[in-house]
C-alpha cells in the first residue's frame, strides 16, 4: 500500500513536528510505503537556515528524495517551485497551476492508494497527483493564513472543500468540522484531533519535588514551545514578564524577533530538536498559550498541539481566553486575558501542575497519544476502502 502526504514541515530539517508527520510515521510503521512532500523550495527562499538546506536538496539533479532516518518505508521529497507560496510572490490566479509545474514524474505518474493533504499551499499540487482515496486533514482554518498568503491562494484551498473532491475530511477541532460542513453539507467529515507523543515525566523523589505533587521542584519557570507566529501576543508577554520579575519565560522555536522593551526574564532559547523536547519540558512548571485572536483564527482553535505536550509532560497550562480555547481545553488549563489576567493564570497554572497526579498525566497521555490517533486513522481508511 502506498500513501502520499502533502504537508508543511520537513523531517530532514528537524525542529517542530506537526500532526501530519506523526500520521505519516504511523503508516510507515504499519508497513505502508509513504512519500512525504513538505513545503516546496524556490530560488527566492533566501531567509532561514532550514530554507537554505532545503534549497540545496531541492535544486540538486535529480530532485532529492531521501529516507527519513529510523523510519523504514518513509521518504521525503525536496521539491522545486518557481516561486514561494508567500503573498509577496504568489499573487495571481495564473500562478496557481504553475506552482507545482516542476513535480517529478515519479509522483505525477503514480496512482497512490491514499493521499492525505494538510491545509497548506501544497494543496495547489492536488490537480497533478492521483489517488484512489483522497483525504483533507483540516488542521487549520484556511483564512487564518491571511497574513502569509494572498486571497487567491486561500480561495483555491477552500474551493477543494466546497466541491466533492475529497472522499473525507478529517477535522482536528469541532469548530473546523462545522466550518467544513457549512461549506459543503454533503462532504463526509470526521473528527480526528491532534495528539501527543507519550511524554510523562519520570518519577521524582518526594524530597526532589518538595511536596506530593509532580511539579513543585520546577520552580518559577514558564515555557512556550512553537513558532513565533502572528497569533502570539508579544505585547501581552512583555507586560506579564515585567509584572512577574521572579519568573522566567523561555521560548523554543523558529521565527524569533526581538521586540522593543523586552525584559531580561523573557528569553528566546532557539530551535530545539524533537528528541530533546520531553527532557526540556520537564524543567518547567507552566506551559504557555499566549494567543491573540488574529484574524478571527481562534474561533477554530480548541486544543493546540502544544497543549497536549504540556499536559502530558506534567505542566500546568496558562492560556488566554479567546474563541474555542476554553471550550477545547476545559479544566486542563487556567485562563486570563490582559496582563493582570494572564499573570494570574500563570500563577494558577503552577498550582494546577503541582496538584495534578501522575496517574492523571499518564491517563491523559494514553488517551491522546498519536498511537490512538493513528488507530482512528486506520479505522477511517478501512471504512472508506470497504464502504
Amino acid at each position: 500500500m502506498r500513501a502520499l502526504f502533502l504537508g508543511t514541515q520537513s523531517f530532514l530539517d528537524g525542529g517542530t513536528k506537526v500532526g501530519g508527520q506523526y500520521l505519516a510515521e504511523a503508516m510507515a510503521m504499519a508497513g505502508w510505503e509513504v512519500d512525504y512532500v513538505p513545503t516546496l523550495s524556490s530560488p527566492l527562499d533566501l531567509i532561514g537556515g532550514g530554507r537554505h538546506a532545503r534549497l540545496k536538496r531541492a535544486w540538486a539533479r535529480p530532485p532529492c528524495v531521501l529516507p527519513v532516518q529510523g523510519m523504514a518505508g518513509l521518504r521525503e521529497w525536496s521539491l522545486r517551485s518557481p516561486y514561494p507560496a508567500h503573498r509577496w510572490f504568489l499573487r495571481h490566479a495564473w500562478q496557481l497551476h504553475a506552482y507545482g509545474c516542476l513535480l517529478p514524474r515519479a509522483l505525477t505518474d503514480s496512482c497512490f492508494d491514499v493521499l492525505i493533504a494538510d491545509v497548506a499551499p501544497n494543496m495547489l499540487l492536488l490537480p497533478r497527483v492521483k489517488a484512489r482515496i483522497k483525504i483533507c486533514r483540516l488542521n487549520d482554518w484556511p483564512w487564518g493564513f491571511g497574513s502569509d498568503l494572498q486571497p487567491v491562494v486561500i480561495q483555491a484551498m477552500e474551493e477543494y472543500l466546497r466541491r466533492p473532491f475529497f472522499d473525507e475530511v478529517w477535522a482536528v477541532s469541532r469548530p473546523l468540522e462545522r466550518y467544513c460542513r457549512n461549506l459543503n453539507t454533503s462532504q463526509p467529515t470526521a473528527y480526528l484531533p491532534n495528539g501527543v507523543d507519550v511524554m510523562v515525566p519520570p518519577l521524582q523523589s518526594h524530597e526532589d519535588r518538595g511536596g506530593t505533587g509532580p511539579q513543585r521542584f520546577r520552580s518559577n519557570r514558564a515555557v512556550y514551545l512553537g513558532g513565533m507566529t502572528s497569533w502570539v501576543d508579544w505585547a501581552l508577554l512583555i507586560q506579564v514578564a515585567l509584572k512577574m520579575p521572579d519568573w522566567t519565560f523561555d521560548f523554543y522555536g523558529p521565527g524569533w524577533r526581538s521586540p522593543s522593551g523586552c525584559p531580561a526574564n523573557l528569553r528566546w532559547r532557539g530551535v530545539i530538536d524533537r528528541e530533546a523536547v520531553p527532557q526540556m519540558l520537564r524543567g518547567y512548571a507552566v506551559g504557555l498559550i499566549p494567543f491573540q485572536d488574529d484574524q478571527g483564527r481562534m474561533q477554530f482553535v480548541e486544543r493546540p498541539m502544544k497543549f497536549y505536550e504540556y499536559v502530558a509532560s506534567g505542566l500546568g497550562v496558562a492560556s488566554t481566553d479567546w474563541g474555542a480555547l476554553r471550550q477545547g481545553m476545559g479544566d486542563y488549563a487556567c485562563y486570563g486575558n490582559g496582563a493582570d489576567g494572564f499573570a494570574q493564570a500563570v500563577r494558577n497554572a503552577a498550582l494546577q501542575g503541582e496538584r495534578r497526579s501522575r496517574s492523571d498525566v499518564e491517563a491523559f497521555a494514553r488517551e491522546h497519544s498519536w498511537q490512538s490517533r493513528a488507530q482512528q486513522m486506520f479505522e477511517r481508511l478501512a471504512a472508506l476502502k470497504n464502504p
